[in-house]
């Protein structure tokens, strides 16, 4: 009869560590993107400092890709560059603009599953359903004549 070897029990066993969400000021709604200390480790080799690391985001319109996000590290001096700001217990986070329409109201922190790692630094997360950007229609972008 084989012997059963129990494991401790890890409570953030299954956690990301990313998240987003979406809060209100008097300017206006903002999407909050927020990473843990250990999805900073995980994702981007060391906990990063707001006062010297940036984050690079992209979004799909391609029908298809619309539920990726990239995220890759990068320096300020890149022009894309979006800095970060220091949180609770080593966490980080950046203040976005909504890139599609949003119901009024904030929305509860959601946790983003990482799709794909890339060494060292970045890798693609998947966002929930209503913070997907619109998907872009055959045609859409290209000059008449194309």
């Amino acid at each position: 009869m084989p012997s059963i070897n129990p494991k401790p029990f890890d409570a953030g066993a299954g956690k990301t560590g990313f998240s987003i969400s979406v809060s209100a000021a008097k300017s206006g709604q903002f999407v909050r993107l927020g990473f843990s200390e250990a999805a900073q480790r995980r994702f981007f080799g060391g906990s990063l400092n707001p006062e010297t690391d940036a984050v690079i985001l992209t979004l799909y319109d391609d029908p298809g890709k619309t539920h990726l996000l990239d995220v890759e590290l990068s320096d300020f001096g890149d022009e894309r560059a979006l800095r970060l700001s220091g949180g609770a217990r080593g966490s980080v986070s950046i203040k976005l603009a909504p890139w599609a329409a949003l119901a009024p109201g904030k929305r509860p922190s959601t946790e983003l599953p990482v799709v794909s790692e890339r060494k060292p630094g970045g890798g693609q997360l998947k966002l929930p359903e209503w913070a997907r950007p619109p998907a872009r229609k055959i045609g859409q972008g290209k000059p008449l004549m194309e």
